[in-house]
């Protein structure tokens, strides 16, 4: 029963919140370690407790943002695996959540149900004109997380308006807007936070 009940949730119902799950807020206690998947995540249960991680060396693992070397896991028979950070959907150090996103990990800069997160992303140009054929440039990018669906969608008009089409009033009254208003910025971001208003975040309890 509980299972379905979060299956429900994560389907963006409500059923089950009073005995299942709790309303998102700042104070929201997330448990560190690794998520291999966006589920992990989503049920505040990581793939790999950052208690079952070491290093190269055997030491315990305290600080994610910094492991730089080698990340091990010791499973409950007492082997070791390698763990491959880059290959993981994201990770929670000191209870702050990082997505894996453009050159590295980024933190959600903005919790709800439809989240915000800012990060780098470097990009090749191909030219056969110039010297090596190429040049590299790197660009600050920025993306929701649309937490039904684990999606990344993008910070545009079009983005906003694919999880609108969750909200028919929402939708409604976005569409109701000039082409060129709905474009903006701005009106972007306030449907993001009318949205996020009507829909709160639940996680396990």
């Amino acid at each position: 029963m509980r299972k379905l009940l979060w299956i429900a949730l994560l389907a963006g119902g409500t059923v089950g919140v009073a005995q299942d799950s709790v309303r998102y807020t700042g104070g929201y206690v997330f448990h560190d370690g690794i998520y291999l998947d966006f589920a992990a995540f989503r049920h505040n249960a990581p793939s790999i407790p950052i208690s079952a991680l070491r290093t190269a060396q055997g030491q315990p693992v305290d600080d994610l943002r910094n492991s730089g070397e080698k990340l091990y896991f010791i499973d409950s028979a007492g082997q070791r695996t390698r763990v491959e950070l880059d290959g993981t959907w994201g990770f929670c150090n000191s209870g702050v959540v990082y997505v894996r996103a453009g050159n590295g990990f980024s933190r959600i800069g903005l919790m709800g149900s439809l989240a915000h997160l800012v990060y780098d992303a470097t990009y090749r140009n191909f030219d056969p004109y110039m010297m090596g054929g190429s040049t590299t440039y790197t660009v600050e990018e920025q993306r929701f997380l649309d937490m039904a669906t684990g999606a990344f969608p993008p910070v545009s008009a079009a983005g906003i308006r694919a999880v609108l089409a969750r909200d028919g009033l929402l939708l409604e009254e976005f569409d109701a807007l000039p082409k060129k208003q709905r474009k903006r910025p701005e009106a972007v971001f306030l449907f993001m936070r009318r949205y996020n208003d009507r829909h709160p975040l639940y996680f396990p309890k």
